[in-house]
């Protein structure tokens, strides 16, 4: 990944290792297991919908749900400190690539364009959309990188309970929340990742199918 420049003072961008370099193309064999298992997750039935309701009534980041459930499936519940190092890992990367990417693909698909620009723009949407793609792959890197520099966890929970501790202290972590989120999409999240295995031992590509439906985040 190119180097990013930053007004002088200010901290860069945070970037996988040159160790685990970033996948190239998202959904190849060498992408990292926390997001080829999150697009397994995505497909689940009613996960897009819990996550995007959750990412738009809560200002909740989907890939830090989706890490809530992976880091569960070990038994790891997040305490408040590791939510913050999770948050502060992505926190810049997500406020200044990946939303920004996401705000100028929604922008193209509903703004309107006239039938002349109308061709152009489908385009333009479509390599933005690839790059969002790309750019949510970084920060699940990022993420992955974090979660194998902890030691396991000394007390194990069951995975559900794992998962829905951390998803809870999550959201209740993010600022200007007005109410609980539902139940329900909260249940559809922890019954998706404990359902979902880490690994896949069958032959079939992990990230085959990465377009029905949308990648995490993407609507």
């Amino acid at each position: 990944m190119s180097t990013v420049n930053t007004a002088p003072g200010k901290r860069p961008l945070p970037k996988p290792s040159k160790a685990r370099s970033t996948p190239a193309a998202p959904g190849r064999r060498k992408a990292n297991p926390f997001w080829r298992w999150s697009l397994r997750v995505y497909r689940a039935p009613g996960v897009q919908e819990a996550c995007l309701a959750l990412q738009d009534r809560c200002g909740a980041d989907v890939n830090l749900l989706l890490f809530c459930g992976w880091v569960g499936l070990a038994g790891r519940a997040l305490d408040q400190r590791l939510l913050r190092q999770a948050a502060a890992c992505v926190g810049r990367w997500q406020a200044e690539v990946v939303a920004p990417l996401r705000a100028v693909r929604r922008t193209l698909k509903h703004g309107g364009a006239k039938a002349s620009t109308a061709a152009p723009a489908l385009a333009l949407r479509r390599r933005v959309a690839a790059l969002e793609l790309q750019a949510e792959s970084v920060e699940q890197t990022l993420l992955f990188e974090l979660a194998g520099s902890w030691p396991p966890p000394a007390r194990p929970k069951r995975p559900p309970i794992a998962v829905a501790a951390s998803l809870g202290r999550y959201l209740a972590s993010l600022p200007g929340v007005p109410q609980p989120p539902g139940p329900r999409h909260l249940a559809t999240l922890v019954d998706a990742c404990c359902a979902t295995p880490a690994t896949r031992r069958s032959a079939g590509d992990p990230g085959a199918g990465i377009n029905k439906p949308a990648p995490p985040g993407r609507r």
